[in-house]
């Protein structure tokens, strides 16, 4: 495996499992849960189990996953912001295109920058045994912005004839700044003869020449007590007027190569006729600055990489970027670089993305340094993915690294509306990923319920609205809170649910008398439309309303409108003929002859029910005086 990625073992103190064997399923995004499992097929004997009865366990596994660290949580949520303004870039070839990627690939580097920062100074603040926590990460992200950073120069910069030695050398300085910070103490202090032999003062000057600082170099060398020697003079000269290449310079390359060679000849013969060798660290350092023997000025690197901009600087000032990866191995090979940060930079400069993606995905970051570089790559359109049948999955490579990016963040409480932002910019898979994931979040207070119902009624999800109202009404209604569960069953107009909760309150009636949450229903308005039952429970409710406040005309036509719809529960109708009777003794002849005969018609289809036995002989009577008055009025009416 690579360099920090070893596998880890973890055991599981359950003896059944021992026994057993065990098995494991995902419980959300980042969580399995593992449990005592003997596989069994139609082969199997039929014997009684060896491991009944017993207290079987589940055991939840979880990986660490350094971004829901605290101090990680502002890289994932400024990242989350210039991830969906990238989004927003229309793709082109056009220089205003290429302007705005480069201006969003050095926001993201500097919110790594800050990161690293930030963690220096938790660092230094830091108890010893959370020290080794903080290095941890700034080893880690200290490396992604070295990465991304060359990334950004070989691959999202637009290079002017692709000469990159200015570019590479910006790099090199602004990663190992620790040899210019030691002659900026130098230079700032004016150190004497036996301070500059205390201070490594070669080292420092051979250290800002690999890096092509000529101008601290020259400053260094005036502090030296031989400044004044003519071999001090004259190597003063000779790196004032080193030609150095710049693409708006004025010369073309050939003019350029032919200036730098007779320069470099001048130095050569300087070399050759001794000038320097009254100070041996001085003929070292223009033995450098020719181009030869540079190897033997590796003690003073750090990295193979500042040896390669050293070369590049001292030998081939003219390189472009094709050419860049055979410098790259041959410098590569001989230092032996194999640490994985090593083998990403190499891939970069030999322009194999492919093998650069493969790596930063082993960079213990959780994704995140491979969904948003890999991103910024795809939207810069220097990405072309092929497989072993020569088929290109770019888009693939692309979707699948921020969907797994996307899905780890859906795993936490509060950084899941960012997981979902990463999901929906995948066309593919995203939304039926978002759908399956929504339903697994924890779901906590009322407010973060609500944003989920409404991200997923954004996205059509019914099915997501459904199974969360239903499980928040379920819950209310073992709290025996009707009125809430049925607000979350209107919620998502789920009629089953509806008239499941409807039934509720109409049982309850029936068995004593009192109608529960009657504000609720007397408020219902269009949605009791949402199922049959619910329509009749509102139906009801008003009914009720209008008889409480003496409307009994009114109270009557709702009641046969309710008899008449086959909308009402079998074990209702007892209680809608019960209350037809004081209706039907009223002083006034408030049911019509047509209404009597719809309730002898009701009453005879179910005279059957028990609760109404008692009651049925009052009933026929109630209703046969009714029809008599109101034969008598509608005949005197026609008169």
């Amino acid at each position: 495996m690579d360099e920090g990625n070893t596998a880890q073992i973890i055991g599981i103190p359950d003896d059944v499992c021992r026994r057993s064997g065990c098995a494991a399923a995902w419980v959300g995004p980042t969580r399995v849960g593992v449990y005592a499992y003997k596989h069994v097929n139609v082969h199997s004997e039929d014997n009684v189990s060896n491991f009944a009865p017993c207290k079987t366990k589940v055991h939840f596994l979880t990986p660490e996953v350094i971004l829901f660290t605290p101090v990680l949580r502002s890289l994932v949520n400024e990242s989350n912001g210039v991830f969906l303004s990238l989004q927003k870039i229309q793709f082109s070839d056009s220089g205003d295109c290429k302007t705005e990627l480069l201006k969003h690939s050095k926001r993201y580097r500097s919110i790594l920058r800050a990161c690293v920062e930030n963690l220096q100074d938790l660092r230094e603040k830091s108890l010893p045994e959370e020290r080794s926590l903080y290095e941890n990460f700034l080893t880690i992200f200290y490396q992604i912005e070295c990465i991304w950073h060359l990334t950004e120069i070989l691959h999202v910069d637009v290079i002017p004839g692709d000469v990159v030695l200015s570019r590479l050398l910006e790099w090199v300085r602004f990663h190992f700044p620790s040899r210019e910070l030691r002659a900026i103490k130098i230079l700032s202090e004016k150190s004497t003869k036996a301070d500059l032999e205390n201070s490594n003062y070669w080292e420092v000057v051979m250290g800002c020449a690999l890096h092509g600082k000529l101008d601290v170099v020259r400053d260094l060398l005036a502090l030296h007590s031989k400044r004044d020697h003519p071999a001090f003079i004259t190597a003063e000269n000779i790196l004032r007027t080193m030609t150095i290449y710049n693409i708006y310079g004025g010369y073309s390359v050939g003019e350029f190569s032919i200036r730098w060679k007779n320069w470099q000849m001048d130095l050569s013969s300087n070399i050759e006729n001794k000038v320097f060798s009254v100070e041996p660290n001085l003929e070292a350092l223009m033995k450098l600055v020719v181009g030869s023997e540079l190897w033997e000025f590796s003690e003073y690197t750090d990295a193979w990489y500042e040896l390669l901009a050293a070369k590049l600087f001292y030998s081939v000032p003219c390189c472009k970027q094709q050419e860049l990866a055979r410098y790259a191995n041959d410098i590569a090979v001989k230092w032996q670089a194999s640490t994985h940060l090593d083998n990403v930079i190499l891939a970069l400069m030999e322009g194999d993305l492919h093998q650069v993606i493969g790596g930063i995905q082993y960079m213990n970051d959780n994704g995140w340094f491979a969904a948003h570089l890999t991103d910024l790559l795809f939207r810069c359109g220097r990405l072309k993915i092929l497989d072993k049948n020569q088929k290109n999955v770019t888009s693939q490579l692309h979707e699948s690294l921020i969907l797994e990016y996307g899905s780890l963040l859906m795993g936490h409480y509060s950084l899941w509306q960012c997981g979902v932002s990463y999901l929906e910019h995948c066309p593919l898979q995203g939304l039926s990923r978002l759908e399956i994931l929504l339903q697994s979040i924890p779901l906590g207070n009322e407010t973060k319920i609500n944003k989920i119902i409404e991200l997923a009624r954004d996205h059509k999800m019914h099915s997501v609205v459904t199974s969360i109202c239903k499980s928040q009404g379920m819950k209310c209604i073992r709290r025996e809170r009707y009125g809430n569960a049925l607000a979350w069953a209107l919620k998502a107009q789920d009629g089953p649910f509806a008239t499941y909760i409807a039934d509720k309150f109409l049982k309850h009636y029936a068995e004593h008398g009192e109608i529960q949450c009657q504000d609720v229903l007397e408020n219902l308005g269009s949605c009791m439309l949402v199922s049959d039952r619910l329509t009749f429970l509102g139906k009801y409710c008003e009914f009720h309303q209008t008889y409480s406040i003496g409307e009994f005309k009114e109270a009557t036509g709702l009641l046969i409108s309710l008899l008449a719809s086959n909308l009402t529960p079998k074990y209702f109708w007892s209680t809608l003929l019960t209350d037809a009777i004081p209706l039907l003794e009223a002083e006034d002849v408030i049911f019509s002859s047509d209404d009597s005969f719809e309730l002898l018609r009701c009453v005879e289809v179910y005279a059957d029910d028990q609760k109404f036995h008692n009651k049925i002989e009052i009933f026929r009577l109630a209703v046969a005086r009714n029809l008599s008055r109101a034969l008598n009025l509608e005949g005197c009416l026609a008169d």
